[in-house]
């Protein structure tokens, strides 16, 4: 059965495509151009785009949970709750995250996860991301400090057993002795090393990345600042190409200057947005919730622990989009590009996903007024109106 999706603003996204139609035939893409050029099948359902922006589905490398239901402590009816959450906001491919808990406990969490992702191939959650147990306690940040552990190979092995070979991303702070032997153990199976939630110094970071390190955890965030004569990890994340960052672009965990920033320096290519969403994302004003077994409010749109410690976010990346565009001075095709492929380059499925092309599968959302997403589509499937039909 071929799909037209006809007339919009195509971000490919590399380039736009003003008046654009895609045709879409079971899972892939198999026509994309000017909508004067494309030949509708006759047999076809055709959606009307007019008006509104068609970009490859987001790819979301960080979110803890939504709605006030985490990946840590939940089961199959909570990360369906998170999933469709996510889906709603045009997130086709995301990690679903775990903080650090007692071992057998997060033992049994990183197994139930990956076998939810193993029985529901077709949800948008295709992987796990690691953030914790291997964190350093200076920078736990909302993280409880007495789920943190040493890193060792014993254990290492037995949280890569247990997620039966879903973990695609693991935050680690590569100071800690053990570290780097871990990082190597995890580079050697495809798990990405991110350095997050450390006190490395330069030198600790760049035997991090000969080992096999090659992203950076919420960029600025739980890390020492930029010190000219200690460099650590911010400063080694906006020297070495190796590094592709984080960038939770709500506008409160980084200035928009910063941000700003962080764009001319590691340009699109090396800029991932992220939610790093947590249990009470998109929940309301003075809810509480918890998380890592510690207390988060929402207090002035943020999510907060009492001792005034931003906690994870509420965004979403189809915002996250837009405050790249309006606070940052990125091109729409950039932002997207941030939010899209350079995530899926991450998880190496960029022959597949991330881009508009024919060939590639048919992952995308459709953003309507002041960048609300206004349907959202995997493999051909729309799995999200917001008009409901």
């Amino acid at each position: 059965m071929y799909k037209a999706f006809v007339g919009g603003k195509i971000i490919t996204p590399f380039r736009i495509i003003k008046e654009g139609s895609i045709v879409v035939e079971d899972n892939k893409i198999v026509q994309l151009g000017d909508a004067k050029d494309v030949q509708i099948p006759a047999d076809c359902q055709t959606i009307d785009t007019r008006g509104k922006a068609v970009c490859p589905g987001f790819v979301d490398l960080l979110i803890h949970g939504a709605l006030g239901h985490g990946f840590s402590d939940g089961g199959d009816e909570e990360y369906e709750i998170i999933s469709q959450h996510f889906l709603k906001h045009g997130s086709t491919t995301l990690l679903g995250s775990l903080h650090g808990k007692p071992p057998q406990e997060m033992f049994e969490n990183v197994n139930r996860l990956a076998r939810y992702i193993k029985k529901h191939p077709q949800s948008n959650i295709k992987g796990i991301h690691l953030e914790g147990p291997y964190l350093n306690k200076t920078f736990k940040g909302a993280m409880n400090e007495d789920w943190l552990w040493e890193p060792t190979l014993d254990s290492w092995k037995q949280l890569w057993d247990a997620s039966e070979g879903l973990i695609k991303l693991m935050t680690i702070a590569p100071e800690l002795p053990g570290a780097i032997d871990v990082i190597r153990e995890a580079s050697k199976v495809g798990v990405i090393a991110s350095i997050g939630h450390s006190t490395a110094g330069y030198r600790d970071i760049e035997l991090a990345i000969d080992n096999g390190a090659a992203h950076v955890t919420h960029m600025f965030n739980a890390m020492s600042p930029l010190h000219h004569r200690e460099p650590g990890v911010a400063l080694a994340a906006l020297l070495r190409d190796e590094l592709k960052i984080e960038l939770i672009a709500d506008t409160y965990h980084v200035h928009p200057a910063t941000m700003e920033f962080l764009l001319k320096v590691k340009k699109p290519g090396g800029i991932i947005l992220i939610t790093d969403s947590i249990t009470p994302g998109g929940m309301h004003e003075g809810e509480e919730f918890k998380f890592a077994n510690q207390t988060v409010r929402i207090k002035n749109g943020k999510a907060m622990l009492d001792d005034g410690t931003i906690a994870g976010s509420s965004l979403t990346l189809n915002y996250a989009v837009k405050n790249m565009v309006e606070s940052a001075g990125a091109r729409i095709t950039e932002a997207v590009r941030m939010a899209s492929l350079n995530g899926a380059r991450v998880l190496n499925v960029e022959r597949q996903k991330g881009i508009l092309a024919v060939g590639k599968e048919a992952d995308m959302v459709v953003l309507g007024d002041d960048y609300a997403v206004d349907m959202t589509i995997i493999q051909g499937e729309i799995v999200y109106r917001k008009d409901g039909n």
